[in-house]
C-alpha cells in the first residue's frame, strides 16, 4: 500500500509525466453496461426529444458536494433494473442546481434540497417529486409516473 502511494505521490510531482489518473463519475458510463443514460444537452432540448418521443423527463437535481446525491449515483443509478426503466420509458437529466441552467431550473422547480428527483411530463408539468431511494423504491416511484 505505501508502494502504491508513494508511486501516485511521484507520478504527481512529475511535470513531464504523461499518466493521468481519471475518475468518472457512473452517469457517464455507456448505456449498455447498466447505468442511467443521463443526457447533459440543454433543458429545452430535451422536453422537445419528450414531446417527440411522448416520453416522460425525468431530472435529477443535485450538487457536486452532496453525499446522498453521491450515494444514488453508486447504488441507485447503477442498478440494472433502474437503468433498464429509466433509460426505455424517460428522458432523463442530470442537473447540477448550483451551475448554468441548473440554477434557473432548480428555481423553476422548487428545488431546495439534495437530491431531489422530479418527473415531469412532456409539457414540462411536475407529475412526482421524491428524494433519496433505493433502487427498489425508486423503481416503484418511476412506475406510478408512467
Amino acid at each position: 500500500m505505501r508502494i502504491l502511494v508513494s508511486s501516485l505521490f511521484v507520478l504527481s510531482l512529475c511535470g513531464s509525466c504523461k499518466y493521468q489518473i481519471v475518475v468518472s463519475p457512473p452517469w457517464q458510463k455507456t448505456p449498455n453496461n447498466g447505468v442511467v443514460a443521463f443526457r447533459t444537452a440543454a433543458f429545452q432540448d430535451k422536453l422537445d426529444s419528450a414531446r417527440l418521443n411522448k416520453r416522460p423527463v425525468f431530472l435529477d437535481f443535485y450538487t457536486s458536494w452532496c453525499g446522498p446525491c453521491k450515494m444514488m449515483d453508486r447504488e441507485t443509478f447503477t442498478d440494472q433494473d433502474v437503468a433498464n426503466l429509466l433509460n426505455k420509458e424517460f428522458v432523463s437529466l442530470k442537473v447540477n442546481a448550483e451551475k448554468g441552467e441548473g440554477i434557473a431550473l432548480a428555481k423553476t422547480y422548487g428545488v431546495e434540497v439534495y437530491p431531489t428527483l422530479v418527473f415531469i411530463n412532456k409539457d414540462g408539468e411536475v407529475v412526482k417529486r421524491e428524494g433519496l431511494h433505493s433502487a427498489g423504491k425508486f423503481i416503484k416511484a418511476a412506475k406510478k409516473v408512467l
